[in-house]
C-alpha cells in the first residue's frame, strides 16, 4: 500500500511518553482524509488482528459497525466493502469506500507497523 503510518508522541517533559498510532496525512489521497481519525493510543497488534478476523468471518448479510477507540473514524464493514466516515462530521454519505481485500491489506500493514514500533 502507498499509505504510510506514523507513531505520534503526545508526551510532556517529565511524564511517561504517550504514543498514538495513525497515518501520515501526506500519504493519503484527498478522498481518504478521514483516515487521519484512525489515530489512537489504544491500538495494539491484537486489537488490529481481532478486527481483521471479525471482518473476514462476516457472512453475506452481516456487517460490523466499528468506531475507533479514542479516534473519530467510523466504519461499516460488510463481506465485500468497507464504508469510511469521519464521525466529527454529521453527514449520511460515506467519505469513501474500499473493497474488503484492500482494507484487510491496510490493516495487515498497520498491524506490522504497530508491532515494530511498540
Amino acid at each position: 500500500m502507498q499509505i504510510k503510518f506514523q507513531k505520534i508522541s503526545y508526551s510532556a517533559e517529565g511524564l511517561e511518553p504517550i504514543y498514538q498510532y495513525g497515518v501520515d496525512l501526506d500519504s493519503l489521497l484527498d478522498k481518504e482524509l478521514s483516515l487521519q481519525h484512525l489515530e489512537s493510543y489504544l491500538w495494539t497488534p491484537e486489537k488490529i488482528q481481532d478486527l481483521i478476523d471479525e471482518s473476514l468471518a462476516l457472512q453475506e448479510d452481516e456487517e460490523i459497525e466499528y468506531q475507533v477507540d479514542g479516534g473519530h473514524l467510523f466504519m461499516i464493514i460488510d463481506k465485500n466493502e468497507v464504508f469510511f466516515y469521519n464521525s466529527l462530521e454529521n453527514k449520511k454519505e460515506e467519505d469513501f469506500i474500499w473493497p474488503l481485500a484492500q482494507f484487510i491489506e491496510f490493516l495487515q500493514d498497520f498491524k506490522k507497523f504497530v508491532e515494530e514500533n511498540s
